[in-house]
């Protein structure tokens, strides 16, 4: 291994180049399409029900009650984010989900109770920021891990396969190759972020009008760049596996499965075995909604484990490339 022969201007230009021809290649197309059906689903089925809501009670009283809407965003959104963050598990939220039909329809006095306190997390996303981009960003924190690797699985193995990296060796180093590859797949996935949440914003924005213009701009962007560097390990992970097999199908596969493999083995294996929860962290899916946490030590806790989470997978990434027979 060898980064003394690393050069700036050609890590930039393989990554231009990369990041033009993800584009127009199948996978960048792919992940394009994935990812903004994904995004773009989640957020009508979040704010479809406001939207209803506010139409009704536009037709039946020529205008909104901001209580009942409000109400609304906190049945869906309480349990979405109670559950994504740990906080309760599904039949505690099914089990409240439940409990509220079982009052009689004559009994005022439980409809008339204000919505109980929250714990500090859900009530800062619900209460102190724009409740329903909350709900989409915590859910597309869950859900963009298995996306990328539509667009991140092929770096270098495609390459590989059909030994073009053989003439491209002969004009630069492998590092630059590697890396410039890896910071073009980023830009990519980054730009695409950046359409959803600016889409979503503005739909939620112009269409409910629930929020004010620089809470939601303000909260974007903040999402947005959670978003931005959740992406940026599991890249890594991909670059990793991508520089250790010959075939890009294979390659898919393999970052399905760990990437899939190790939230389910957290999560079945806790069943049997309660520390068997902390193999989480062997990816970043143990701390990634930490992203969104209203302490600052915490999210600045996310973003330094991100980075040592991608300096860890690309140096092996980088070493396996390195060393292996092209």
């Amino acid at each position: 291994m060898n980064l003394k022969t690393i050069n700036i201007a050609h890590v930039r230009l393989i990554s231009l180049y990369w990041s033009r021809y993800v584009v127009r290649s199948g996978s960048g197309l792919v992940y394009l399409m994935i990812a903004l059906v994904f995004g773009l689903s989640v957020a009508h089925i979040i704010i479809m029900p406001v939207e209803r809501l506010i139409a009704l009670q536009k037709k039946q009283m020529g205008q909104t009650n901001p209580q009942a809407i409000n109400k609304t965003i906190i049945d869906i959104g309480q349990p979405i984010i109670q559950f994504v963050l740990g906080i309760k598990s599904f039949e505690q939220v099914a089990k409240e989900a439940v409990s509220p039909q079982m009052n009689l329809p004559n009994d005022t006095s439980t409809s008339a109770q204000s919505t109980p306190g929250f714990d500090p997390w859900t009530d800062f996303l619900i209460e102190k920021k724009p409740a329903l981009l909350s709900v989409i960003f915590l859910i597309l924190i869950f859900g963009m891990p298995f996306v990328i690797s539509f667009l991140a699985f092929n770096q270098i193995s495609g390459d590989v396969q059909n030994h073009g990296l053989r003439f491209l060796l002969l004009r630069t180093e492998r590092c630059n190759i590697f890396f410039g590859r890896f910071i073009g797949t980023v830009f990519f996935s980054t730009a695409v972020m950046a359409i959803i949440i600016a889409t979503i914003t503005f739909y939620l924005g112009m269409k409910t009008r629930l929020y004010p213009a620089p809470d939601l701009a303000i909260w974007a962007v903040q999402g947005f760049l959670a978003l931005a560097i959740l992406m940026v390990p599991y890249i890594a992970v991909c670059s990793l596996i991508s520089a250790s097999v010959n075939s890009p199908f294979l390659s898919l596969i393999l970052a399905k499965v760990v990437i899939a493999g190790v939230l389910l083995m957290a999560i079945l294996g806790s069943f049997a075995w309660k520390p068997a929860k902390y193999f989480l962290y062997a990816l970043p899916w143990g701390w990634q909604n930490n992203l969104l946490h209203p302490a600052p030590v915490h999210w600045l806790g996310a973003v330094l484990a991100s980075l040592v989470y991608t300096a860890f997978f690309l140096t092996l990434g980088y070493i396996r490339f390195e060393t292996r027979d092209l």
